[in-house]
């Protein structure tokens, strides 16, 4: 391909712009990106987060599409590029930018557009989730980071859109607090890959495509984004006991990872931890699910599936 066809093909800025100003981001878009490109300007809006205007946009010129919003910007418009080949970079303005900061991806306007003009292409991998609810009906949602129910689930519901714009991640200590009670309360029949299903009463779970929590905190130290597994961790503490001896778990998790791994850390019975492809639970209840950080309801069921290298960023 002619470096005169090459840019002739048109890059898609997708914005939020209760994050950011247009102008910044087009400051450093006209800096970085060969002038000979068109670039076509796509707003969020609190209706249909970008998805209708986006859609519109996505033609066959399109090679590259930047997001600039939080994490759940970026999944919808990840899972609307999978398995396109079309590149994607991300601008993080959000509240955690979870698949930024795994990935170790600039955090600030000017390097992330550099990047994603500039960048090299890096494959990795995106979960979905499709879920049942109450009355049948199915849906399914993309995610790049990680999706859970109980503590993870009720922690991102009872914290407040407000506190997360004034104060940042610090804003999910309320919600913890709020959420750490009622015990092993979810009952759960768990099935990954073709094993046979397996009934627990747990906490909480999460289904991670990503290892690291905010601050670099690895709830799942082996998680690679571009290894094809799912990698899953059912909490059951007993009490007060049990949650210190998880929060000892992460403590010695995150030791190792500055130690550069090969340390298995403390033991956690509480913390069952396991891999798959596919892999599907139900509940005896309705529980709150979430997807990178957006819960979705409750829902009855859900099967989470990895498309290995679906997504390829600019790092």
């Amino acid at each position: 391909m002619t470096s005169e066809k090459l840019f002739h093909r048109t890059a898609v800025v997708v914005y939020n712009p209760t994050k950011i100003r247009a102008a910044v981001l087009e400051r450093f878009v006209e800096l970085y990106a060969d002038p000979r490109r068109e670039i076509c300007w796509v707003p969020t809006t609190k209706e249909d987060t970008a998805l209708a205007g986006f859609a519109t946009a996505l033609t066959k010129d399109v090679d590259v599409v930047l997001v600039a919003g939080g994490d759940g910007t970026v999944r919808r418009i990840a899972h609307v590029l999978a398995d396109t080949g079309i590149k994607m970079g991300i601008i993080p303005v959000g509240t955690g930018n979870l698949l930024a900061r795994n990935l170790g991806l600039p955090l600030d306007p000017e390097s992330a557009i550099r990047r994603a003009f500039t960048g090299e292409e890096h494959a990795v991998d995106l979960c979905e989730a499709t879920v049942t609810r109450r009355d049948g009906s199915q849906e399914t949602y993309g995610f790049t980071v990680m999706a859970g129910v109980g503590l993870d689930a009720q922690m991102v519901e009872r914290t407040r859109e407000e506190l997360k714009r004034r104060i940042g991640p610090l804003a999910y200590i309320g919600g913890i607090a709020r959420s750490l009670g009622g015990g092993n309360s979810v009952e759960a029949t768990v099935t990954v890959d073709d094993h046979p299903s397996n009934r627990r009463r747990l906490h909480t779970m999460i289904f991670g495509n990503c290892g690291d929590l905010v601050n670099k905190i690895p709830l799942f130290p082996d998680a690679l984004p571009d290894d094809g597994e799912i990698d899953v961790v059912a909490m059951s503490p007993r009490g007060l006991i049990g949650w210190l001896l998880i929060g000892l778990r992460i403590v010695f998790n995150t030791l190792r990872a500055l130690l550069g791994g090969g340390w298995q850390g403390i033991p956690a019975p509480q913390m069952d931890y396991f891999k798959g492809h596919t892999i599907s639970v139900s509940f005896a209840a309705p529980e709150v699910f979430e997807v990178d950080g957006d819960t979705i309801g409750s829902i009855e069921a859900a099967t989470i599936r990895v498309i290995p290298q679906a997504l390829v960023l600019m790092r």
